[in-house]
């Protein structure tokens, strides 16, 4: 958690914010002025400085300036309700973390302040390792000067050794201007083994209770010298190096009884010196150097151990910068993530936005969608009614049935809009695609320009698609709102082309996963700017846009591609820069019988059992009690899901099913359904909605219904439902 300090003349922000971040348990202060700020910055030591960019006297942006001379390592972060352009460069600019825009939500704020701690503790780590490093490099400094310092001292006594000296610097002038490991090691074992004038050299480091071979010298004697088993602490000479943290010395290797590897004996070799690398108390491995003739190197062990430690100190030293390079790396990383992940965080507020508004939409629609559907539903129903008493080929027959037609197509309308709205799955059936495109272009009259020419050609003997309408409408209004877009300025032509397409064995020039068969081909052209040539392949590609900041999201064509693809068709594009674009869809066809649908054909199924009816609508209660009278049932019914229940609980066991409607105020349907079924379980129930939404309540409450309809209720769909239930079949259930 941390200390976090908010500046800003309004007391409810200042209140509000400071009750946000107590809650997730920051320390928080705050100050109504610059000034005030400013004392409390001299006196406490905070991390985070939140500040409104205007204040009275002394602004947030000199406040800025002022803190970042005070105190660097402290983030600001700045606030405004009014952002311009100049503020937020300024303030960016002058060091600020993050620019946010009053009012402030509480998960901004956590954001944020989250983001900030997080780059503060990036940033404070990076201070860490660099001050470690630093330390480590005067120590270093530090232990070679008090080393040059001995040896001037003890010039007179060294003489002897000068030559020795002179090999112990070039080794260490060698290691230390090795930056890995690898070089370090490498470096050193080449100048210690010309030194010790030894056959061969072998550096081992330290990995957990293994010796790791890491470099031989020379080269070449990994033909003889090879290691059988691996080198363990406290086993062979190299490894009691280790344990003991002593230098190691065999004149005689062949008749040490502590030589029990065997690798040095088969090479040939007499005689071996360990030396332990080390820094500090901290073992790092060891070097051994080994001689075909028998030498005692315990006579020159100060030069050899020296010539270790020097090793030992250049191989700490690429070691510490090994791991600081991969904590830079990470850091790097870790900085990328949060830029990443500020990006991202943009990204999803833009969605949760246009969330936000399609949801706002959508609730209007299911609200506009009830209200309407309980008219049609009337309206419907009085119709029916009327038909019963009609001689079906009369004039006035025929004129009623063609009004209930016009109905269905009312209540098609509504669950188009509560698609698009709430952006829900639709229902996928035969669909004539000539009259959705007609309905596209006389929008497109209206909406577009009148510079832009529409030409249209629609075959009149076109087969159907099995599709949701809706998708259709998406694919070829995004198609048609592209074009008339890249032709606003100068005008032109949009050339909108219906035809049947029979593809054979040669396929489609660029579509080779379209299947052989029958397909509706949708051709949309226009003589616009055209695309350029890098951009056809991207097209697809859900957010990419060429269009200007504001005027596109770059997911219709994505959208669009997405829906063919679903139906197992195809899109293809051509297009040069000037010269219009060409945009050609397939979707696959099915035989005009499928399209057969029969709403008001048929004999209704009638029946003799005992129905409540229940709906909030008195109309619509009038209207279904007719309707079920006239199927030979006999029917209660209430307007209210507790006038319902009250009359159920009176008499459970009068009834053999409930219809009831899903939303009705103080109880809706399935509330209604659930208290049913404490009182007897089992009964049938069908719920009637206006949409095709998920009523969420409990598992239970969910398979325990045997239907749903769609409001408007039709007869004839209604009566073959009811008989279904009854007649222990299922009617329409909801998706599970």
């Amino acid at each position: 958690m941390g200390t976090i300090l908010i500046v800003d003349d309004e007391k409810s922000i200042r209140v509000t914010l400071k009750a946000f971040l107590e809650l997730e348990g920051h320390r928080v202060e705050v100050a109504e002025t610059a000034s005030e700020a400013i004392e409390k910055l001299d006196a406490t030591k905070f991390d985070i400085v939140l500040t409104d960019i205007i204040l009275p006297k002394l602004s947030g942006v000199e406040l800025l300036r002022t803190i970042k001379d005070l105190s660097p390592e402290t983030m600001v972060m700045m606030m405004t309700g009014e952002p311009t352009l100049d503020t937020a460069t300024e303030s960016l600019r002058l060091g600020a973390v993050d620019y946010l825009q009053k009012p402030v939500s509480k998960v901004d704020v956590y954001k944020a302040v989250g983001n900030a701690l997080r780059i503060k503790s990036f940033q404070d780590e990076k201070k860490r390792l660099e001050a470690e490093n630093r330390s480590y490099m005067q120590d270093l400094e530090k232990m070679v000067a008090e080393r040059t310092r001995e040896l001037v001292e003890k010039e007179g006594i060294l003489r002897t050794r000068a030559e020795e000296l002179s090999i112990l610097n070039n080794l260490a002038r060698r290691v230390n201007s090795s930056i890995t490991v690898d070089e370090t090691i490498r470096s050193g074992l080449k100048e210690m083994r010309r030194a010790a004038g030894s056959d061969f050299a072998v550096c081992f480091v330290l990995e957990g209770e293994k010796l790791l071979e890491k470099f031989i010298y020379p080269e070449s004697a990994g033909e003889q010298w090879k290691p059988e088993a691996a080198h363990r602490i406290g086993h062979c000479l190299c490894g009691l190096c280790v344990s003991e943290k002593n230098a190691v010395f065999s004149e005689n290797i062949h008749k040490d009884s502590r030589c029990s590897l065997d690798e040095c004996k088969n090479a040939g070799f007499q005689s071996l010196a360990a030396l332990p690398l080390k820094s500090g108390a901290e073992p790092l491995g060891v070097v051994a150097l080994a001689s075909r003739k028998q030498v005692d190197f315990s006579k020159r062990a100060d030069f050899l151990e020296s010539l270790a430690n020097e090793i030992s100190i250049g191989l700490k030293k690429s070691m510490l910068y090994e791991k600081l390079e991969t904590q830079t790396v990470e850091l790097r990383r870790r900085i990328q993530q949060i830029q990443e992940t500020e990006t991202e965080r943009t990204q999803l507020q833009n969605q949760l936005q246009k969330a936000q508004k399609m949801e706002a939409i959508g609730t209007l629609a299911a609200g506009i969608a009830h209200d309407f559907n309980n008219i049609l539903a009337a309206i419907m129903g009085y119709a029916e009614l009327s038909m019963l008493s009609l001689p079906p080929d009369s004039r006035s027959a025929k004129t009623i049935k063609l009004s209930l037609s016009a109905a269905e197509r009312a209540k098609d309308l509504i669950q188009q809009i509560l698609a698009f709205s709430r952006q829900v799955e639709g229902e996928r059936k035969p669909v004539a695609m000539a009259m959705i495109t007609k309905e596209v272009l006389r929008f497109l009259r209206a909406s577009l320009p009148s510079t832009i020419e529409i030409n249209e050609y629609i075959d009149a003997n076109l087969p159907n698609v099995l599709a949701d309408p809706v998708h259709l409408h998406q694919i070829i209004m995004n198609l048609c709102t592209n074009a008339g877009h890249a032709m606003r300025n100068d005008g032109g032509r949009l050339r909108l082309c219906l035809e049947k397409a029979n593809i054979d064995g040669d396929g489609v020039p660029d579509l080779p996963d379209l299947k052989v068969g029958e397909y509706v081909k949708l051709s949309v052209s226009d003589t616009g700017h055209g695309i350029q040539k890098e951009f056809l392949d991207r097209i697809f590609e859900p957010y990419f846009t060429t269009k200007e900041k504001g005027e596109g999201t770059g997911l219709g064509l994505a959208v669009t591609h997405g829906i063919v693809k679903k139906y197992q068709g195809a899109i293809r594009v051509e297009s040069e820069p000037n010269k219009g674009a060409h945009f050609e869809v397939y979707i696959p066809a099915i035989g005009s019988e499928d399209n057969k649908i029969e709403k008001y054909e048929g004999s209704i199924e009638k029946g003799s059992e005992h129905i409540l009816f229940v709906d909030d609508e008195p109309a619509l209660v009038d209207i279904s009690q007719q309707m079920l009278e006239q199927m030979g049932y006999m029917v209660s019914s209430r307007s209210s899901g507790r006038d319902a229940l009250s009359l159920f609980e009176k008499q459970p066991e009068a009834f053999d099913l409930v219809i009831t409607d899903l939303t009705m105020p103080y109880m809706t349907g399935d509330m209604l359904a659930e208290k049913i079924w404490e009182k007897r379980p089992g009964l049938p129930v069908i719920l009637c909605t206006g949409f095709s939404e998920s009523f969420g309540r409990k598992r239970q409450v969910k398979d325990s219904i045997k239907a749903v309809m769609m409001k408007p209720l039709n007869m004839l769909e209604l009566s073959r439902t009811i008989r279904e239930v009854l007649d222990g079949g299922q009617g329409k259930h909801l998706g599970r």
